[in-house]
C-alpha cells in the first residue's frame, strides 16, 4: 500500500454564498501547527464545493463572494512548509452554481424532470446533479488546468461521479442513449441499459480527465468518489488509489467498510478508509465522536490493510476547532505508533467470498445485498478474515475456503474455478440457491453429493441438527430451529453426510388459514419424517446449507445461525490461520509483514441508543486474557500498545499466547 500517507484529513468546506465571514480568522501558522500537533500527514483541501464556489482566484467559476484572498493557496503554503501533503478537492456531480448558470448541464430523467431538489426543499443529499457528457466537462477541465498550473498539489479528489438511475436524457445524452438502445435491441426504459450507459459516460469523462492530468503532472494522485461497487474493477485505469468513504454513523453503518474494503484491497491499488469525526454525518458541526469511537474506526481500517482518512469540516471563518484536533491527534498518535507494524504488511485471509454477479452490487445496504452483508458480518464474528472476489479478481491457490452465499445462478467459468479449487484440496461452503445454473441444477452437485429437488414446501421451514459436531451452547441437538425464508429441498447421494434435516411447517400462513400467533408449527410424526430433506450436508471438504442462512443472519442476527456456520467451517477448515477465545464482537485478523506475523485485535462495544439510531461507540469494556493461537512458528511475541512480552507456547504447527488486555485495538507481533 505504498504511495499514500497513513494519517489523512479530508477537510470539507461546502460554504453557502449567504455566509459572509469566510476566512475572517485565518491564521496560517496556527492552521499548520494544529495539523502537525494532531500527527496529520496529508490534508485534502477544497478548490470548489457543492455550492459551486471556488476558494482560489479564478474567472472560470464563481469565487465565494465573501472570500478576500487565495484561501486554497494559503492553506497549501502553510501545510507544505511543515511537510504535509495537499491533495485538492473538486466537486463534480453536485454543483449549485453550475446548475444556476447552465441548467442545460443538469442530468435529466426520462420523464423530462431535472435531477435537482424542488425549490421549496433544502438539498441535503439532493443537490442539483450535473451531467459530464457536455459543456460541463469543458468547464471542469478549465478548473483542473488552472489548479495544475498554479499550485504544487499532490492529487485530486473528484467527488460525486454518478448518475441518477432514471437519467440521463439531456440534449447530449439522449441521442447517444437511443443509439445504444437500438444497437442492443432494447429501449431507453431498460434499467440495465441505462446502468451501462451511465458507466460508459462516467468512465469516458474520468479517462479524459485522468489523461488531461497525467499529461501535465504524471505524479499527481487521482481518485473519483461515489463510484463504489464491484463495477469499480472495470475502471481502475483512471485511478491511482482507492478511498472507501464510510462514516459508520452517517448512513453507512458499521458493516459497510469491513465488507467493501475486503473487495477493494484485491484490486491492486493503495486503499484508504475514510471515516469522520462527526457524531452523525458530514456537517454535523456540533457532533464529535468519543476518541475511542474514532480510534475504533481507524483500527478497522488498519486491520483491513488500509490507510486512515478522517473527515472534518473547516468552519467558515477559517479556524480549526481545537477539540476536533485533540481527538484526531489522539487517534493519529495511535496510528503512528502502529505504522512500523502495518507498513508493507499484507492481510492473509484464508476465506474467499465469491460474488457471481458483481454488476448487481453497488454502494448501499439493501435487501438485495443482505446475503453478502450477512456473510461478511458472520465471518468476521467467527474470526475468519476474507477477501471478496469475483471471477476477475480470483487468485487460484490463495484461499483455503471459498464461501458462496445464498444466491445464484452460476455459469461455466464459476464451475470450472470451483472444480479446480476442490481438486487442489480446497474447501467449499455454499448455501440455498448459490451455484445453481439457469435450470436450477447445482453445477457442483456431484462434489457436494446432493441433487436439487426444488424449493421447500413451506416458508418459513425448520431444521433439526443431528450431528453432535455442530452442537454448542447456541445450537441444541434435535431442536426445530426456524429458517425464516425457507430453503431448498435436496437429495443426498450415498456417502454424503447429512448433519441436519429440514422439516416443513403444517402449512403456509394466510389470513384465512393460520394457527397461533406468528409461525405455524413444524410438521411432526410420520408425516414430518416423510416430508423431511437434508438441511446441512458434508461431502469431503464441501459443505452445503439448505437455506439463505447469510441473509437471515443479516436480517435477524440470531446467534444459532452464526454458531452453526462456524461449526460447519470447523469441519472443512480444521486448521485456520488464527483461533481465539475473543468474543464475536472483536475483529481478529492476521497480517504478514516480512518474516513476522501481526495479529490485529479490534474491540467493539456498542452502547444503548434511542431506537432508530445507529449504535454509538464510546469507551469499550476491555478484553482481558485473550488467547490467540496462530498457525506458524515464533520465538518471540509482544503487544504494541500494551508493551507486554508474551509467553509463547507451541501447539502442534501453531503458537499460542495470552494477551493480558485489549482496549480499543491491540497489535500482537509474532517474530521468528
Amino acid at each position: 500500500m505504498s504511495g499514500q500517507p497513513f494519517r489523512q484529513v479530508h477537510l470539507d468546506f461546502h460554504t453557502s454564498p449567504h455566509i459572509g465571514d469566510v476566512g475572517a480568522d485565518w491564521d496560517p501558522e496556527l492552521f499548520a501547527r494544529t495539523m502537525v500537533d494532531a500527527h496529520v500527514q496529508s490534508v485534502t483541501l477544497f478548490a470548489t464545493c457543492h455550492h459551486g464556489l471556488a476558494y482560489y482566484p479564478t474567472s472560470a467559476v464563481p469565487v465565494h463572494p465573501a472570500l478576500q484572498f487565495d484561501l486554497l493557496g494559503e492553506q497549501m503554503r502553510a501545510l507544505r512548509a511543515v511537510g504535509i501533503a495537499t491533495p485538492v478537492y473538486v466537486t463534480v456531480g453536485w454543483n449549485v452554481s453550475a446548475a444556476e448558470r447552465h441548467p442545460e448541464w443538469l442530468q435529466v430523467r426520462l420523464d423530462g424532470t431535472l435531477v435537482r431538489p424542488p425549490a421549496t426543499e433544502a438539498p441535503w443529499g439532493n443537490w442539483p446533479t450535473m451531467c459530464v457528457n457536455g459543456g460541463y466537462a469543458d468547464e471542469l477541465e478549465v478548473v483542473v488546468g488552472e489548479l495544475l498550473d498554479r499550485y504544487p498539489l499532490d492529487g485530486f479528489f473528484f467527488d460525486i461521479v454518478r448518475y441518477d438511475p432514471d437519467a440521463c436524457a439531456c440534449q447530449v445524452c439522449l441521442p447517444e442513449l437511443r443509439e445504444l438502445a437500438a444497437a442492443a435491441g432494447t429501449t431507453i426504459t431498460d434499467p440495465a441499459l441505462r446502468r451501462r450507459f451511465h458507466d460508459h459516460v462516467a468512465r469516458r469523462w474520468m479517462r479524459r480527465m485522468s489523461t488531461f492530468v497525467r499529461e501535465r503532472r504524471p505524479e499527481v494522485g487521482l481518485f473519483y468518489n461515489s463510484r463504489w461497487g464491484m463495477h469499480l474493477a472495470d475502471e481502475l485505469d483512471a485511478y491511482t488509489h482507492l478511498e472507501v468513504e464510510s462514516l459508520p454513523t452517517g448512513g453507512w453503518g458499521y458493516g459497510f467498510f469491513p465488507l467493501w474494503a475486503r473487495f477493494g484491497r484485491t484490486l491492486g491499488l493503495p486503499m484508504l478508509g475514510m471515516t469522520g469525526r462527526f457524531a452523525l454525518s458530514w456537517a454535523d458541526w456540533g457532533g464529535l465522536k468519543h476518541p475511542d469511537a474514532l480510534r475504533y474506526d481507524a483500527a478497522q481500517v488498519l486491520a483491513a490493510g488500509g490507510r486512515v482518512s478522517v473527515g472534518d469540516q473547516l468552519p467558515s471563518r477559517g479556524r480549526l476547532e481545537p477539540a476536533v484536533y485533540r481527538v484526531i491527534g489522539e487517534v493519529f498518535a495511535a496510528v503512528e505508533q502502529a505504522e512500523p507494524f502495518v507498513a508493507g504488511a499484507r492481510p492473509v485471509p484464508e476465506v474467499a467470498v465469491l460474488v457471481q454477479h458483481p454488476g448487481n452490487y453497488r454502494r448501499g445496504r439493501n435487501a438485495k445485498n443482505d446475503h453478502l452483508d450477512g456473510c461478511a458480518r458472520m465471518l468476521l464474528e467467527l474470526h475468519h478474515d476474507f477477501d471478496v472476489v469475483t471471477r476477475d479478481t480470483w487468485e487460484p491457490g490463495r484461499y483455503d475456503l471459498v464461501v458462496v452465499p445464498d444466491q445464484g445462478p452460476a455459469d461455466d467459468t464459476i464451475e470450472a474455478m470451483l472444480r479446480a479449487h476442490v481438486a487442489q484440496g480446497g474447501a467449499l461452503l455454499f448455501s440455498n440457491e448459490a451455484l445453481t445454473d439457469a435450470s436450477g441444477r447445482f453445477v457442483v452437485g456431484d462434489l457436494a453429493g446432493i441433487t436439487r429437488l426444488g424449493r421447500t414446501t413451506t416458508s418459513p421451514d425448520f431444521y433439526r441438527v443431528h450431528d453432535p459436531r455442530l452442537a454448542g451452547r447456541a445450537v441444541q441437538l434435535d431442536f426445530p430451529y426456524t429458517h425464516y425464508r425457507g430453503g431448498v429441498r435436496v437429495a443426498a447421494a450415498p456417502g454424503t453426510e447429512v448433519l441436519a434435516t429440514a422439516v416443513p411447517s403444517h402449512f403456509d400462513r394466510t389470513p384465512e388459514h393460520f394457527s397461533s400467533h406468528f409461525i405455524t408449527a413444524p410438521l411432526g410424526g410420520p408425516a414430518g419424517e416423510a416430508a423431511s430433506s437434508p438441511a446441512i450436508t458434508l461431502a469431503g471438504r464441501v459443505a452445503y446449507l439448505h437455506g439463505p442462512v447469510f441473509a437471515v443472519h443479516e436480517r435477524f442476527g440470531h446467534v444459532h445461525h452464526r454458531e452453526l456456520v462456524g461449526r460447519v467451517i470447523d469441519l472443512v477448515l480444521p486448521t485456520p490461520v488464527v483461533r481465539t477465545d475473543a468474543p464475536s464482537t472483536a475483529t481478529v485478523v492476521v497480517h504478514q509483514q516480512g518474516d513476522r506475523q501481526v495479529v490485529h485485535v479490534v474491540n467493539y462495544h456498542a452502547e444503548r441508543r434511542p431506537t432508530g439510531h445507529i449504535e454509538a461507540l464510546g469507551e469499550p469494556v476491555p478484553l482481558r486474557d485473550v488467547r490467540l493461537t496462530v498457525r506458524g512458528t515464533a520465538a518471540r511475541a509482544f503487544t504494541v500498545f500494551g508493551g507486554d512480552e508474551l509467553d509463547v507456547h507451541v501447539v502442534g504447527d501453531a503458537v499460542s499466547v495470552v494477551v493480558p488486555r485489549v482496549d480499543v485495538h491491540e497489535l500482537v507481533v509474532f517474530e521468528p
